[in-house]
C-alpha cells in the first residue's frame, strides 16, 4: 500500500477508509493506494492525526480483510 497526497478544490464528502466516519474534504487529501496507484479510499484528517504508525496498524488490518 502507498499514501498519495493530493491537493484538493472540491468541497465534497468522502466517508474514511479507516474510521467509516462521513467527513468534508479539507485542502489536502490523503489517499491510499495499492502498488499500481489504484485508490482504495480516504483517510479523514481525525485518523490521520493520530500519527503514522497508528495508521499503519489499521490499514494492516484493512490490508488482511482484503486477502481473506
Amino acid at each position: 500500500m502507498q499514501f498519495q497526497i493530493e491537493c484538493n478544490t472540491e468541497k465534497s464528502s468522502q466517508v474514511c477508509l479507516i474510521c467509516h466516519q462521513t467527513f468534508q474534504m479539507l485542502t489536502a487529501r490523503l489517499i491510499v493506494c495499492n502498488d499500481q496507484g489504484d485508490g482504495y479510499g480516504d483517510i479523514c484528517p481525525q485518523c490521520t492525526a493520530r500519527g503514522g504508525n497508528w495508521v499503519q496498524g489499521q490499514l494492516q488490518k484493512f490490508n488482511y480483510k482484503l486477502l481473506s
